[in-house]
């Protein structure tokens, strides 16, 4: 009887562990109701702009979701589908690659239900953004892009760094020439690159009569109605930046150059009126580093065009208030952008000047180092993959140019493109490349609200650093120029909506160029 009820007690016990054994087994496997997705937000963010090309958008929801890539077809740009539409892994975001037209809004449309969460909870409202390139800021700094417009640079002629053969550019006095056809043209800004070290005495002093020999260029072109700017280029401390980064010495006896060397010219200018600007450098960069930097050389350059500021505006006169450049490392635009400190200015008048010769290969050196084969001779949508830069093509310059907008022309602060071009190349279809290149760029800088100035050397013959655009001797037009400089210039400038870069994208040669045409 005893062991009976003793049997009985352990039995209602394990009947008892086993339910609730089973309970905390129901509890601890049910599986949560987690319901259906919400939308969070999208890059780029609906308040920024979608520039042409190929582009990646993330759509982003607060949980794990899911999507069938068949359904791809489904969402919308601008009323085409997307080229591709999935979920990464285990991702909170659908990934979108899509083809983005030059059209100056953009609109994304995502169907309800096709966004589910885990359980298959469907996201049912329609995703619809617009992103849109609103019309350039009525700033100081676009009134300023107006007035410089399109210029050109009297290169290789008093940024000579070696005078024992002369002038590097073969002509030995500027005559009002040039700046007259440029003027007649439509060009509006000469800029004059100066070596000044190399015209000094042991004391620092500049030889007063070469001051006066650019004091003469500079009245020329301003007689021809343009405005001019006026650097120093190819100086001492151009390339010595790594030095004076890391030795007080070096340092400090370049600051004391470039406050004498400012101080000059700055007083010899005081009375020119606001035709003149003044640029304080040029590519300062580190030995041959032209792409990196440290923050030392950063902080030097800084220190550098504060100094030049300051030296000018002690000048007074007209240059109290003149317009003043100032450039980041080797005028390079990602690094401007990334480490260029503005001087302060009590005239609240400094404008950026950067540097840009995209792709490089192209631009410049589209011949091997013998400047004898073609290695480079297309670029943009129709190139030959083989003999182009990859990469590089017309959404990279809008992106490059519309970065410079973004960080200061719609901060109201200048900002202009002190150099650029693309060499004479030694086949039709290759300088058809390049035309179509130099349209393409300057309409870029249109829409990004950014001056533009066409470096030449005056090198008349195809090939490597074959920048000649205008004979600087009498003012004859070079090779092609006189049809592509004005090209240039509508490009840079025109306000006619007309002029879209879907007909620009037209004049691309149809073909890329074949070997026999080498």
């Amino acid at each position: 009887m005893k062991l009976n009820k003793i049997f009985n007690t352990l039995s209602i016990a394990a009947v008892a562990l086993f339910a609730t054994a089973c309970a905390d087994t129901d509890a601890k496997y049910e599986i949560p109701v987690v319901g259906a997705p919400e939308f969070v937000s999208i890059t780029p963010a609906e308040d920024g702009v979608l520039l042409f090309g190929e582009k990646t958008i993330k759509v982003k929801f607060d949980r794990r979701v899911f999507f069938m890539s068949e359904d791809a077809s489904l969402i919308t740009l601008n009323g085409v589908p997307v080229k591709k539409a999935l979920v990464l892994g285990p991702d909170s975001a659908l990934t979108i690659t899509a083809d983005v037209s030059f059209e100056k809004s953009q609109n994304l449309v995502i169907p309800a239900g096709l966004i589910t969460g885990s359980q298959g909870d469907p996201y049912d409202e329609e995703i619809n953004v617009t992103w849109t390139i609103n019309p350039l800021p009525s700033n100081t700094a676009t009134a300023m892009t107006e007035k410089l417009g399109w210029g050109w640079n009297l290169g290789n002629h008093f940024d000579t760094s070696n005078m024992e053969w002369g002038y590097w550019d073969g002509v030995d006095v500027i005559s009002a020439a040039p700046f007259q056809t440029l003027s007649t043209a439509g060009a509006k800004t000469l800029r004059l690159p100066v070596t000044w070290t190399n015209h000094m005495d042991e004391n620092n002093v500049i030889d007063a009569a070469y001051l006066d020999e650019v004091a003469g260029v500079v009245d020329k072109a301003i007689a021809a109605g343009m405005n001019v700017i006026v650097n120093t280029h190819h100086d001492s401390f151009e390339t010595d930046l790594g030095n004076a980064a890391v030795s007080t010495e070096v340092g400090e006896k370049y600051e004391a150059l470039i406050t004498t060397l400012w101080t000059q010219v700055a007083t010899r200018f005081a009375d020119y009126g606001d035709q003149l600007m003044f640029e304080t450098f040029n590519e300062v960069h580190a030995g041959d580093d032209w792409s990196t930097g440290s923050d030392a050389q950063f902080a030097t350059l800084n220190n550098w065009n504060q100094i030049a500021v300051d030296a000018i505006r002690a000048t007074g006169g007209n240059n109290a208030t003149r317009w003043i450049g100032v450039a980041g490392y080797a005028a390079n635009i990602d690094l401007t952008i990334a480490h260029l400190k503005l001087p302060i200015d009590p005239a609240n008048h400094i404008m950026v000047a950067v540097h840009c010769y995209d792709p490089y290969n192209f631009c410049l050196h589209p011949m091997d180092d013998k400047n004898e084969k073609v290695v480079y001779n297309s670029w943009g949508h129709n190139a030959d993959p083989k003999k182009s830069v990859a990469g590089a093509n017309e959404d990279y310059v809008i992106e490059q140019l519309y970065k410079l907008r973004t960080a200061y022309i719609e901060k109201n602060i200048p900002c202009y493109l002190g150099e650029y071009g693309c060499v004479w190349q030694t086949t039709d279809v290759a300088n058809a490349f390049r035309k179509y290149y130099l349209e393409f760029y300057c309409r870029a800088a249109n829409l990004a609200g950014i001056p533009m100035f066409i470096w030449d050397n005056n090198a008349k013959d195809a090939g490597n650093e074959a920048n000649g655009y205008l004979d600087h001797a009498n003012g004859n037009w070079l090779n092609d120029s006189e049809t592509t400089v004005p090209m240039m210039i509508r490009a840079c400038t025109s306000t006619d909506t007309s002029y879209s870069f879907d007909v620009i994208w037209t004049h691309s040669p149809a073909q890329p160029p074949s070997e026999d045409e080498e």
